[in-house]
C-alpha cells in the first residue's frame, strides 16, 4: 500500500503542471556581405577627390568635389607579354612611361597577375591570325563519322560562325549569305570557317 501511495506511484496525484520546454533555435547565421568596390580611386597612385573652395565676388565659400581624371586603360606589360587593364588617373600615365608599370604597381601593392588583361604573346598572336574567323568549339561525339554515311546524307553538318555583334550561330552550307548580310568582312569569315576543317 505504501508503494501505490508514494508521491511517484500514487494514483492520487492528479495531473502535472511541469511544461515541456521546446527545443532553443539557434539564430541563422548572417550571410557575408559582399563589399562592391565603386570607389573612384586610382589604383596605380591612389588619388581620389576632394574637397575645394569656390569664392564667388561676394567672398561666399561654395564647397565643391574635384573628381579624379580616372581612366580605363589597357597598359602593356612587358614582364607578362599582356595588356593589363587598369584604372589609372593621367598622372599615373605619365609616370609609367617614366618608371615603368611593375615598379608602380609594386608600390601600390598590386599583383598584376591577377588583373584581366589580354593575350600578347607571340604565340598566341600566331594562334589567333590563323583561325581567324574559326569559332573555338568542341567536337560533335554525335557528328557522323563515316565518310559514306555524311556524303549520302541529304543533311549537311552544322557549323558555327561569329555574327556582325560577335554572337555564335550554328548554320549549315547555303546560309551564309543569310548570316553575312552582305557585308564584305563579314562574308569573307564565314568562308574561312566554312573552308577550316572541322
Amino acid at each position: 500500500m505504501a508503494s501505490t501511495m508514494s508521491a511517484l506511484g500514487s494514483t492520487f496525484s492528479g495531473r502535472t503542471v511541469a511544461f515541456r520546454t521546446g527545443p532553443v533555435q539557434r539564430a541563422a547565421a548572417a550571410r557575408p556581405v559582399v563589399q562592391v568596390e565603386a570607389k573612384r580611386v586610382c589604383q596605380l597612385t591612389g588619388k581620389k577627390r576632394n574637397k575645394a573652395n569656390v569664392v564667388t565676388f561676394s567672398n561666399k565659400h561654395n564647397r565643391k568635389w574635384q573628381e579624379p581624371n580616372l581612366q580605363h586603360k589597357k597598359v602593356f606589360w612587358e614582364e607578362g607579354q599582356r595588356w593589363v587593364k587598369l584604372r589609372i588617373c593621367t598622372k599615373a600615365i605619365k609616370t609609367i612611361e617614366k618608371v615603368g608599370l611593375a615598379t608602380m604597381a609594386k608600390e601600390a601593392g598590386i599583383d598584376l597577375w591577377k588583373l584581366p588583361f589580354e593575350d600578347a604573346r607571340p604565340q598566341r598572336l600566331a594562334y589567333l591570325e590563323q583561325n581567324k574567323g574559326k569559332v573555338p568549339v568542341a567536337a560533335n561525339p554525335r557528328a557522323i563519322k563515316n565518310a559514306d554515311k555524311l556524303a549520302a546524307s541529304s543533311k549537311k553538318p552544322r557549323y558555327p560562325i561569329y555574327e556582325d555583334g560577335g554572337r555564335i550561330v550554328w548554320i549549315r552550307p547555303g546560309m551564309e549569305e543569310l548570316i553575312a548580310g552582305g557585308s564584305g568582312a563579314a562574308a569573307a569569315a564565314v568562308a574561312a570557317a566554312a573552308a577550316a576543317p572541322q
